[in-house]
């Protein structure tokens, strides 16, 4: 883990309550002036350490927004992605701060390249991944609701659940798929840089298995 002179982003309530900011005009701004810097600053301090934990050289994508002028973003992020063109044609991780967590995620993007692949590759694997997720309660499924409309947590994602999402994958155009782990808003806020830091590398560490589907 890094040195604390190499991890020195942290979060606090305040960056979290601008998305409570419900006018486009008040939450943009802060969003580009207060939270994107840091998010480009965690991003290049985070690149190095989940390259090796993904095994491949990542490049760091900060979100833009440059097509939103009205409705203000529910979450903005840092991206890791095998490209440094763009992010959003391949399977990707995603370090996001939304009103209530830093979420870590793999991204699958409706149109991305990656998709069947990803698609393809979950069904084959259907089995083995519902036995790692059972052992991991933390991942959610934020595609595959519980009968509660909620996330589908780990421990209840069975093999037939992940077969079925793979067909709706290749069915469903529109279709994305985001698996992730959540840090609650109130424990980063308690959080060192370093911490952080390691909270976060920790995070991709297990859902490693998950970006692997998408490898070409």
């Amino acid at each position: 883990m890094p040195d604390r002179e190499i991890a020195t982003v942290t979060f606090q309530l305040g960056d979290f309550g601008i998305f409570e900011a419900p006018e486009f005009s008040v939450r943009m701004p802060r969003l580009r002036a207060e939270v994107k810097p840091r998010l480009i600053v965690l991003g290049q301090e985070l690149a190095p350490d989940l390259s090796a934990v993904l095994k491949e050289p990542l490049f760091v994508h900060v979100a833009q927004h440059l097509r939103r002028t009205v409705n203000p973003p529910e979450a903005t992020w840092a991206a890791f992605a095998r490209t440094h063109r763009a992010y959003k044609p391949t399977v990707h991780i995603r370090t996001a701060i939304n009103a209530a967590s830093i979420r870590v995620s793999v991204f699958v993007e409706d149109y991305a390249e990656d998709k069947l692949l990803f698609a393809d590759a979950l069904k084959a694997k259907c089995d083995a991944l519902a036995a790692y997720f059972s052992k991991h309660p933390k991942i959610r499924a934020y595609d595959i609701p519980d009968e509660n409309g909620k996330p589908g947590c780990g421990a209840h994602l069975s093999a037939e659940t992940l077969a079925s999402f793979s067909e709706r994958m290749h069915q469903v155009k529109s279709q994305h798929a985001v698996f992730g782990i959540d840090l609650p808003a109130k424990k980063v806020t308690q959080m060192s840089a370093e911490e952080l830091h390691k909270a976060i590398v920790t995070a991709v560490k297990t859902l490693k298995p998950i970006y692997d589907l998408g490898r070409p």
